[in-house]
């Protein structure tokens, strides 16, 4: 399935356990609080939590209060657009009053292992906790800052977990309360996929959508999108579509501009939904123009940061390169240009471009502009707070041309400039699978920097945990693919021994032995 991803959701990586569960932090895990060194002035109006996790939800039991959670990391796109929009705002500031807000980054010592506990799917991911410890619910980026604090005023108020809200609406749907619906309608799905119950039935937000209508329209049309969303990431039979009932609920979406603006993060993200509905093609035309027109016609709302202004280009870009490798027409293609002349002029922090810069490179690739990405991410380098996460961009598009000599440079280049313990250990591995791809006969090359990779953690438990245990499974799985193909299989063997070493040095019974002997059973699947 050709599958229009959220660039701003492009860095999320799963890491595998139940949102549901309840933390239970070790005394060592420390919280990295937000330094000049590090951050922005995006966070310094937050007087983030200082200690360990555990000290955190000691404290929020003791003063009553619920606690927030931010996971995220200084080179994340999405995490920067976070902090450079919520954590900006005076009225999310003065929130934090009611809270322990607490500030985890990714690659402080153990917040891998921390993660897995969170069962957090990548980053930023932001979860609100009760006084108690109990998970709440978990809130996406991608919505406007207002709606932001109103969602999460309302999380802090009721402290209804999402999980009870799901159980009743598969046993007791009549009970539900408008907060409830809402609550439903801006969780951050993307970001916890293992909070369904396994009994849900695949219409389950069709059929919330269906019960909210009454009361809240925005919170319907969200959940509506929900659905429509959760068949096109299911792409199977399984998941039924109600044809004709879609294609109304949707153009009623597209003509609102209430609408359009509160479902921005999937009508702007997502325009292969339209794939889904077996219309007529008079009809598809006509919604995927309406799709394209209203979100280019809304796209310079004020309530939409700069980043997302630039999404409503991409259902357009989608729409015109599904089925054409023509160019874009002069006056569109200027028009684009257009409007990343002037975000990238007026976003001016290091930080936020991040973000923006992110962006403008996604939409150029979209567009099929691979020169204008080339030329804008070589002029971020010196101005970016995380180069090297532009480096990966540069190597990714010199591959997709062939450039192998130049890829495998800027992917070595980006790990050897990368920072922080998970980071380097996540693009180290990315410059492994590179080589492999492009330089598959450099034997030594490959197998001497895969095995120097284990160095960049701190402990060896580091290695088999949360993110970095799934890119070191993936490695793992792309290594056993390639000394298949080549003769390299003696060298192969020195990167197994050394996860049969390290698996020795876990605690029987720990979630770090399990990981470990599954790389070593041929449980790899990713």
């Amino acid at each position: 399935m050709n599958r229009t991803p959220n660039p701003l959701l492009l860095v999320l990586l799963l890491v595998g356990l139940s949102a549901c569960d309840k933390p239970a932090v070790p005394d060592s895990v420390s919280i990295q609080v937000p330094g000049a060194a590090h951050e922005n002035d995006a966070t310094h109006g937050i007087d983030w939590f200082k200690g360990n996790v555990d000290q955190a939800f000691s404290t929020a039991k003791v003063e009553n209060k619920p606690l927030f959670l931010y996971w995220g990391a200084i080179w994340c796109p999405p995490c920067q657009e976070i902090k450079n929009t919520v954590f900006k705002s005076s009225e999310f500031v003065a929130l934090t009053d009611l809270f322990v807000p607490v500030y985890l980054d990714g690659d402080t010592a153990q917040a891998q292992a921390q993660g897995e506990k969170f069962g957090v799917k990548g980053y930023p991911t932001m979860i609100v906790f009760s006084p108690a410890g109990e998970e709440v619910t978990r809130i996406p980026g991608g919505i406007d800052i207002s709606k932001y604090n109103s969602i999460l005023q309302l999380s802090l108020n009721r402290l209804r977990p999402t999980k009870d809200l799901l159980q009743l609406a598969l046993n007791d749907p009549s009970s539900l309360q408008p907060a409830d619906f809402t609550q439903l309608a801006y969780y951050s799905w993307g970001q916890d996929f293992k909070v369904l119950p396994e009994d849900a039935p695949p219409t389950l937000f069709r059929d919330l959508a269906d019960l909210a209508a009454a009361n809240d329209t925005v919170a319907s049309a969200r959940l509506f999108m929900q659905y429509l969303v959760s068949s096109v990431e299911k792409d199977s039979e399984d998941t039924p579509v109600r044809i004709g009932d879609a294609h109304t609920r949707l153009t009623d979406i597209l003509q609102s501009d209430q609408l359009v603006l509160a479902c921005w993060d999937s009508l702007a993200y997502w325009p292969e939904i339209s794939g889904i509905l077996a219309l007529p093609d008079d009809k598809r035309q006509a919604l995927t123009q309406l799709w394209q027109d209203r979100l280019m016609a809304l796209r310079k709302d004020p309530s939409l940061s700069t980043a997302e202004q630039l999404g409503g280009w991409l259902p357009l870009l989608y729409f015109h390169f599904k089925d054409s490798d023509a160019p874009l027409p002069p006056d569109l293609a200027s028009q684009m240009e257009e409007d990343i002349s002037t975000a990238n002029r007026i976003t001016t922090n290091a930080f936020a471009r991040q973000s923006v810069v992110n962006q403008i490179f996604y939409l150029y690739q979209q567009a099929k502009m691979y020169e204008q990405a080339h030329t804008l991410l070589l002029a971020e380098l010196d101005r970016s707070a995380a180069p090297y996460y532009f480096m990966s961009g540069l190597a990714s598009l010199a591959e997709k041309q062939d450039k192998f000599d130049e890829a495998v440079e800027w992917y070595r280049r980006a790990y050897e400039g990368s920072k922080g313990a998970a980071t380097r250990f996540q693009w180290g591995a990315a410059y492994v699978r590179g080589l492999i791809r492009m330089k598959p006969d450099e034997h030594e090359l490959i197998l001497t920097t895969a095995e120097s990779l284990f160095k960049e953690l701190d402990g060896a438990d580091e290695v088999f945990t949360g993110r970095n245990f799934r890119v070191l499974r993936s490695l793992n799985n792309k290594l056993d693919a390639w000394k298949e193909e080549s003769t390299a299989e003696p060298l192969a063997k020195r990167f197994v021994s050394r996860i049969v070493a390290l698996c020795s040095d876990q605690p029987a019974g720990s979630m770090e032995s399990e990981n470990c002997h599954s790389l070593i059973s041929g449980d790899t699947a990713s």
